[in-house]
């Protein structure tokens, strides 16, 4: 049983265990259509169960119920705000007991037909309460996740701007609610993604991820559904440090494939949407302090509710604290964070959100992961090898403040506009090995670092106009906008100490000491100004052409310039090596979706979708050409099928997909090599193909009462088409994750089990190995190949509830101590061990 209000349609029936796994396995095999199963339902509505639940907030007594009855319950936050119930003690059916429970809200459980519920008023004789015209609802929000206990959402609006379900979504899209953030203990966004469907996550340097979809990196993020703002990864990138903690966030919502409509330019891998903590209507205090393996500790205090203006002003209030080490040596990690934000109905149709965060990090052991033999071979390093010193560094802090303004003009029209400007900027003391090891002697890298200071600021604007209107005797929907980023960034580099730092002595790296000299703060390469504005204008357009058919047309034209200079100091005088100044013409990004639904619980769906980003650094030839190649163009197809089950508790989608990526640049045979591409370099034509087609399949939400699960697997076939071979060094053939948590039933309730797996298939690296002399010479080349293989990492948890404000919990990851490289680089660095067995006992209190 899922209680939720009409018009979102998440009214259900309980079905037998066999029923919904049967339901399960249909949908992820393109079978049978399952249908609930009404008569299960009244079974259990009238069977006595003992309830023990204390008197609080309604939607905590309603997750408690839902618990305790062994069903799924889920609530909508924004109906039962500001609400208490008197909880319930002694043996009811359950719709008496919901009956008790809601005792004074104002509305009723009323069963239907089917077996399924609706949430209607109390004082109206069957009238479904109208939420939509009572809320005014915020742009790019979503459904909230957070005290709703389950793993999926109603409402997205990563691929649409608009509140969404993911059904009427003819894209691959994945959620993270804040129950599975809790429940595996995230703190950031790698964390996140780590577990997302389809996402494969990699170590970018010794703090950032890089994140890639279907063999493509993800370049962009949205906060709230607003403009793209860029992840700061990559080549090319504007040098952002910022890693986003999860306590400001409610959830997270990943797109997979092209994103061009609403996420302007950058790869086609996908775009990530992070939906931020709103103020609650009623008082809430979260406590949460963890302990883990290697000394790894983190607190948060997340304190919400009414302020004053009889809770027209409401705010919220998030700090966060973590302090940790690492299983490999020199390496730790401290990071406070505070994050605000204010919320106010100025009128009945209009409200204004402001908000900050900022946050400040020191980091030792800026190391870059591990070498390889030349010729790719594994040293077979112990785990902990971690080569830098200790007078390695990071100082870094991030700050971020935004507005929202969300006006009604009447139930079918809103207007939303959001800002939001972004500060980050670190000073590092960069010591790390590189080189390749050779075969015979067991030497080659050498140290090699410099101190570089680097600084990043974003603004980026979004404003929108959404409603729907009749037309042809039906209702369709209009979404008109525009959007602005601005991104600026500089970084600069000292000497450091290339050719003096020294050979390694890999098995005691400690034996060889830098010398005195080894590093200097005296810059020699500077990238300012470094910049990037993108002006958006999109528009999206919802046609019911028929009752089970629905045309999804959209387009969005873009303006792009981008500037760089970059210069370097020799005998003290500085020098521009290059200057770029590109702009691109006016470029349409189309996109189109159909969706055809097949009853009331499954679709079937089909899109298209662009994406597209210039190569402003990469020029072509002959030598002093200032030209830059043509933008990278990507194109996304996928169909499918979509079910939304048991009234929404349960999302499955089977997609296929094809994505070509042509006109990547590539080095022009007619020319020397370029001997680097992050700066404007000669000399490459666009030239290069990649093609990624496979299937997607996933499953979230509660699949048997009590059971909750995130479930995905993706087969992803590569093809370089310039090289003519296999493309799968970013990501997987086979890549299948897993994560359940079971709700004991009855007597046991209050214990939760989760447990799950993350496998992936093999893949591969190729290119060139050097070895060096001492002073850093190259000595001797040779092309390397090798392969990580394919590995399966389980993790599990336990959680207890202790009383009605108290739980505990511990996870344990990697319980069979599984040795693997989570990330595979080059054969001189950029190899990471993934963590050995581990574990985090937390404390949880809500009130």
């Amino acid at each position: 049983m899922i209680l939720r209000p009409h018009p979102l349609a998440r009214a259900i029936a309980t079905t037998r265990a066999s029923r919904l796994s049967l339901a399960l396995i249909s949908g992820l095999s393109l079978s049978a259509l399952a249908m609930p199963n009404a008569w299960a339902s009244e079974v259990h509505q009238q069977a006595a169960i003992d309830f023990n639940i204390a008197p609080g907030p309604l939607d905590q007594v309603l997750g408690q119920f839902g618990r305790q009855a062994g069903i799924a319950l889920s609530t909508d936050a924004r109906l039962t705000a500001g609400k208490v119930s008197s909880g319930l003690s002694g043996q009811f059916a359950v719709d008496e007991g919901l009956a008790r429970i809601l005792a004074g809200s104002g509305y009723r459980a009323e069963p239907q037909a089917d077996g399924s519920y609706l949430l209607v008023l109390q004082a109206s004789s069957g009238a479904v309460l109208e939420l939509g015209a009572t809320t005014i609802q915020g742009q790019g929000m979503g459904e909230a996740t957070e005290n709703s206990g389950s793993y999926t959402t109603g409402l997205t609006s990563v691929g649409s701007k608009t509140p969404t379900s993911l059904r009427d979504t003819p894209q691959s899209v994945s959620v993270i609610s804040q129950q599975a953030i809790e429940d595996l203990r995230m703190t950031n966004l790698s964390d996140a993604m780590k577990r997302t469907p389809g996402i494969t996550v990699k170590n970018g340097n010794f703090r950032l991820p890089k994140f890639a979809s279907r063999g493509f990196g993800i370049d962009n993020i949205q906060i709230d559904g607003a403009a793209p703002m860029d992840i700061g990864s990559g080549i090319g990138t504007f040098y952002g440090d910022k890693i986003y903690d999860l306590a400001e966030f409610d959830h997270v919502e990943i797109l997979r494939g092209s994103s061009g409509l609403l996420g302007g330019t950058g790869d086609p891998g996908g775009i990530i949407n992070l939906v931020r903590k709103r103020p609650l209507e009623q008082y809430q205090l979260k406590l949460n302090t963890s302990a883990g393996s290697w000394d790894n500790y983190r607190s948060e205090v997340d304190v919400t509710g009414p302020i004053g203006f009889d809770g027209k002003l409401r705010g919220r209030m998030v700090a966060a604290y973590s302090d940790r080490q690492y299983f490999f040596d020199t390496r730790s990690t401290e990071k406070p964070l505070i994050y605000g934000i204010l919320e106010a109905d100025l009128t009945d149709d209009t409200m204004i959100t402001v908000g900050g965060s900022y946050e400040k990090t020191h980091e030792n052991g800026t190391g870059d992961g591990l070498p390889r033999y030349s010729s790719g071979g594994d040293v077979k390093l112990p785990r902990h090898s971690w080569y830098t010193t200790n007078q390695a560094y990071m100082d870094g802090y991030a700050r971020e403040l935004f507005a929202k303004l969300d006006h009604r003009f009447n139930d079918n029209w809103k207007l939303n506009s959001s800002y939001t400007y972004s500060y980050d900027t670190s000073n590092t003391e960069g010591i790390i090995p590189y080189g390749s090891v050779d075969e015979t002697t067991n030497t080659g890298p050498y140290w090699w670092g410099s101190y570089v200071e680097s600084w990043s600021k974003q603004s980026v604007f979004d404003v929108n106009l959404s409603g729907t209107f009749q037309a042809l005797g039906r209702e369709h929907e209009l979404l008109v906008g525009a959007d602005y980023q601005k991104v600026t960034s500089r970084w600069r580099a000292a000497h450091g100490m290339l050719g003096k730092g020294g050979l390694i002595d890999l098995w005691d790296p400690q034996s060889t000491p830098l010398s005195s000299n080894a590093s200097d703060h005296d810059f020699w390469r500077d990238y300012s100004p470094n910049s990037r504005e993108q002006y958006g204008l999109y528009s999206t357009l919802r046609l019911q052409i028929s009752d089970p058919l629905k045309l999804i047309i959209g387009a969005r034209a873009q303006r792009y310039k981008y500037e760089q200079a970059y210069q370097s100091k020799r005998d003290d005088v500085w020098r521009y090596e290059s200057q770029i100044s590109h702009r691109e013409p006016t470029k349409v990004v189309p996109y189109g979706g159909l969706i055809y639904a097949l009853n009331d619980q499954w679709s079937a769906y089909a899109s298209y979708a662009e994406v597209f980003k210039p190569q402003a650094q990469k020029l072509k030839g002959p030598e002093g050409n200032s030209s830059a190649v043509e933008a990278m163009t990507g194109k996304t197809y996928e169909t499918g099928l979509k079910g939304e089950l048991f009234g929404g508790a349960l999302n499955l989608t089977t997609a296929l997909f094809y994505t070509k990526r042509e006109h990547e640049a590539i080095n022009d045979p007619a020319y020397p090599r370029a001997p680097f591409s992050y700066s404007g370099a000669c000399c490459f034509i666009g030239q290069g193909e990649v093609i990624s087609k496979g299937i997607d399949i996933e499953a979230s939400g509660e699949v048997l009462p009590g059971l909750e699960v995130i479930a995905g697997y993706t087969f992803n076939l590569m093809d370089n088409q310039t090289e003519q071979s296999d493309y799968t060094s970013i990501t997987p053939k086979h890549l299948f994750k897993l994560w359940s948590v079971y709700t004991l039933p009855n007597d046991w309730s209050a214990w939760r089990v989760g447990g799950g797996v993350n496998i992936q298939s093999s893949n591969f690296v190729k290119g060139t190995a050097y070895d060096f002399d001492a002073k850093g010479k190259v000595i001797n080349e040779k092309p390397y190949d090798f392969t990580q293989s394919g590995y399966a990492v389980y993790d599990a948890m336990v959680e207890y509830k202790v009383d009605e404000h108290w739980t505990v919990a511990l996870n344990g990851n990697n319980l069979f101590d599984r040795h693997y490289y989570a990330t595979v680089g080059t054969s001189e660095y950029g190899n990471y061990y993934g963590e050995p067995r581990n574990y985090m006992l937390t404390l949880r209190g809500v009130f």
